[in-house]
């Protein structure tokens, strides 16, 4: 489906996406899932189920399953394998169509994908789709028209609403036949002149805002927060790791979060950041090896140099100013790389990735970084994803949701400025795939425990896994109306403190680079809304 969800059909199709998995949509899941099923049991189809004597569980699977049959057949045969319905278990009992596992289900899908068409008497849309076309575009549109026929009653009740309410000139609701405050017999639209209206001529309609808040509105919220949360004092003019009032020292990694974030919200650098800017470009720290020609960056508990941190702020620096060299720079960072260290932890070296593509000027550099990244791949099942780490002898480490979106973004960006590589193209569409079937956003941490001159030197990085996420998957090309996409975008909002706008960690902190990921996903979020060619129709 081209066109983007309503936000009724949008939030009944991320809730019917997550009830997929594993055995699907089943009355004794649906008993103990960890959901919240407001959005099905709303539905007015669902009530009247539930009104007529059926359990609630009943209710929803009963009412997916009828709205189901009345699909399309190539996506009514999606939806139900999909959710595990079992619309075509009497004619196919040992087919594995409705097995526990979803990847199973699937398989068994591709497999009997023209036999399934046969027993409707109906062509199928075309042939057998790949499993990653099945994964990522058909099961969505299959799911996005269902949830569209679920909510289909109270659209219509909207419709017909509608005009029957308007707004007079004082925002209050009222009938189209009864007439507003101080309106005449003759004229009962507040936003037309009775003189024009004899003459048979209407004038231009007012600006009607929306209710909600728009997305722009919120920038500058964010934006002015930001501002306010800027140390200006001896030790520094930028910003600290933590934006709450008071926090000390501004760092230069965490000046280069807020700077970037800043112009990811306004577009340009303002007068009032020049000095910060000034105060970044300044704020260096030597590399461990002696000899380098140029200094580097560091965080806050490090003492020297680091290449991650060097990177983060050689990324801020061009976005300031693209004319700028910064070719020492970058290879003092690639001449300081530790290959037994720095090189096998994934957010090490996605962090170097995105700031070697940005810059452009080392393709050598961003060539091998991209080696690395895809020899830091571990298999987990049909998937080869990235854990936390990849040193050697390792027991068994997971996948990393985080680490995942983290490679899948920065490969995707050397994949739009580079000659497109097939490894690279698969390796993300891969762990696309993966990534949208994941449910766990929760946030992960992760200690960067490098040995520096006999002993440990210990940084804490935490990672904001609903914002990668985000921009994982919109950079491998899925839209914002993907149910993936929008839950993990809706649960950024979550994390949003609307009373000092800015993003809150679960402690209680609200850290700089936090509020820089959540702007770059929203901002890259808006980017993917899906237009049909042509614009929007008009209403």
């Amino acid at each position: 489906m081209s066109e983007p969800l309503d936000p009724l059909a949008a939030g009944v199709a991320s809730v019917l996406k997550s009830l997929r998995a594993r055995a699907g949509l089943q009355e004794e899941r649906l008993a103990s899932v960890e959901l919240a099923l407001d959005t099905l049991t709303g539905l007015q189809s669902v009530r009247e189920r539930i009104a007529a004597g059926e359990a609630v569980e009943q209710a929803i699977v009963g009412a997916v399953a009828a709205a189901v049959g009345a699909l399309t057949p190539t996506y009514s045969i999606v939806a139900d394998v999909s959710l595990g319905l079992k619309l075509s278990d009497d004619l196919m009992p040992e087919s594995g169509l409705y097995s526990g596992d979803l990847g199973r289900r699937r398989a068994a899908l591709l497999e009997n994908w023209d036999r399934l068409h046969e027993m409707r008497s109906a062509a199928a849309i075309g042939p057998a789709p790949t499993p990653r076309a099945l994964r990522l575009e058909l099961e969505t549109e299959a799911l996005s028209a269902l949830a569209t026929a679920l909510t289909n009653t109270e659209r219509q009740a909207d419709a017909e609403l509608e005009p029957l309410l308007r707004r007079d000139r004082y925002g209050t609701a009222r009938s189209a036949e009864s007439p507003g405050p101080g309106a005449s017999s003759r004229s009962r639209n507040p936003g037309l002149d009775l003189a024009t209206a004899d003459a048979g001529t209407v004038a231009p309609p007012r600006l009607v805002r929306a209710q909600a808040s728009l997305l722009l509105e919120e920038f500058q919220r964010i934006s002015k927060a930001l501002r306010a949360s800027r140390v200006f004092d001896a030790e520094g003019k930028g910003w600290p790791h933590d934006l709450r009032k008071g926090s000390r020292p501004p760092t230069a990694l965490s000046t280069s979060f807020g700077l970037k974030a800043m112009l990811l919200l306004q577009g340009h650098l303002t007068p009032d950041l020049i000095p910060v800017a000034e105060w970044l470009k300044d704020s260096k720290s030597p590399w461990r090896k002696k000899g380098t020609s140029r200094e580097g960056y560091a965080a806050r508990t490090q003492r020297m140099a680091r290449p991650e941190a060097t990177a983060a702020v050689l990324s801020t620096l061009h976005r300031l100013d693209g004319t700028t060299k910064l070719d020492d720079e970058l290879a003092a960072l690639k001449n300081n790389l530790d290959s037994s260290f720095d090189r096998t932890r994934p957010f090490i070296v996605t962090s170097l990735l995105e700031t070697s593509v940005q810059l452009g000027t080392d393709p050598g550099l961003t060539t091998s970084l991209i080696e690395d990244l895809l020899g830091a791949r571990r298999p987990y099942g049909n998937f080869l994803l990235w854990p936390e780490k990849a040193e050697k002898d390792l027991v068994a480490p997971a996948p990393s949701i985080a680490h995942t979106a983290r490679a899948v973004r920065a490969l995707a960006l050397a994949q739009a400025v580079d000659e497109p590589d097939a490894e690279v193209a698969e390796a993300v569409s891969q762990a696309a795939a993966w990534l949208a079937e994941q449910q766990d956003l929760r946030n992960v941490s992760e200690i960067i425990d490098r040995q520096v001159e006999g002993s440990v030197e210990q940084v804490y990085v935490r990672h904001y896994t609903a914002a990668w996420v985000v921009k994982a998957l919109v950079s491998a090309g899925l839209p914002t109306s993907h149910p993936s996409v929008s839950s993990a975008v809706a649960r950024i909002w979550t994390d949003y403190s609307s009373n000092v706008a800015l993003w809150r960690w679960p402690n209680g902190e609200l850290p700089v680079w936090m509020t820089l990921d959540a702007v770059d996903a929203l901002r890259l979020a808006a980017q993917a809304v899906t237009i049909p060619a042509g614009g929007f129709d008009e209403p």
